[in-house]
């Protein structure tokens, strides 16, 4: 099964439950994706260059619940 990725970037955090400013791209994956392959799905839609900068990926599970981060597979 695949999942659609809504990626919010490139904007401001106005609060811990509020970014701003930000621009859309979107990414589809597969459902078991490792951090690793995620992180660089990501790099590649932003063409970020993952050796000089360092991505932290955040998602809100609904409205304005805080963000939560993911730092492992397990996420």
């Amino acid at each position: 099964m695949n999942i659609s990725i809504l990626l919010r970037h490139s904007g401001i955090w106005e609060s811990d439950v509020r970014y701003e400013q930000y621009k859309i791209d979107g990414i589809v994956v597969g459902e078991n994706i490792s951090l690793v392959n995620l992180k660089s799905a990501i790099a590649t839609e932003l063409n970020i260059d993952e050796s000089k900068k360092n991505m932290e990926i955040r998602y809100v599970v609904e409205g304005n619940s805080c963000p939560l981060c993911i730092r492992n597979d397990m996420g």
